[in-house]
């Protein structure tokens, strides 16, 4: 998980620098529009994920409100279009965003503004044209195969168990403590979506005790903390020396 400050300091249990610019730059052109646009700590937000994606860990960027982790992350799916990773042009899948519903126009719009080449679909009944509201019914994965990238909520992913049966390139959960009640239904849908590549965004980690962690690393990075009984003894454990992690 990275949490920096605006001026891009990071974290001191954080002993790996971010990606250089000019490497990826050199590697693919991708500052040729957004690197006047990204703010340095920007930069190693994005170099940070397309890295930890690389090796194939999961990823976590919990930035602050504000800060631009919807810019990042489209920059790092622009990224990954670039390399072919993603999209119908290379005959690959889409990555797959899952947000709350309010955030649905705020994406649309950022990622015409700034990577306007990424071709954005919306999976969710409000944007549904009859056409598309068929071609959903009657083949799932020839309407998810039309995009780069397909936006949908949490509310569709827990009601579309189809989305289960998708091989995706990448599964973003934006405003990730959605998910952070294990047993919810949301929860264990977004877990279960298949993708090699997996993000987690949210300028709140933990909202209510270390427990909240748990279920967002679940969906990263499966089986890193153990099992939730294992944690949630381990972090009981801490309790008497630090009670504010009950």
């Amino acid at each position: 998980m990275v949490k920096r400050m605006p001026h891009g300091i990071w974290p001191a249990c954080h002993n790996s620098p971010a990606l250089p610019r000019g490497h990826l730059a050199r590697r693919s052109g991708l500052f040729e529009k957004l690197g006047s646009i990204l703010r340095p700590y920007q930069m190693q937000g994005v170099g940070y994920m397309w890295r930890a994606a690389k090796m194939g860990m999961g990823v976590f960027l919990a930035d602050d409100m504000g800060l631009g982790k919807t810019l990042q992350m489209l920059t790092v799916l622009n990224q990954w279009k670039r390399e072919g990773a993603l999209g119908p042009e290379h005959g690959a899948p889409p990555a797959l965003l899952v947000l709350p519903a309010t955030l649905l126009a705020n994406w649309q719009a950022e990622a015409r503004k700034f990577t306007p080449d990424l071709r954005v679909g919306v999976l969710h009944a409000s944007a549904w044209s009859a056409e598309d509201r068929a071609a959903v019914e009657t083949d799932l994965p020839g309407f998810l195969a039309r995009y780069d990238v397909v936006l949908t909520t949490y509310g569709m992913a827990a009601r579309m168990e189809g989305l289960q049966e998708v091989e995706f390139a990448a599964v973003v959960a934006d405003e990730a403590q959605a998910i952070k009640t294990a047993g919810s239904a949301r929860s264990r849908a977004v877990r279960k979506l298949k993708a090699p590549r997996r993000v987690a965004l949210t300028g709140t980690p933990v909202e209510n005790n270390l427990g909240d962690l748990w279920s967002l690393f679940e969906f990263i990075n499966p089986g890193l903390l153990g099992s939730q009984k294992g944690f949630r003894d381990f972090v009981r454990s801490m309790g008497g020396a630090h009670p504010g992690h009950r």
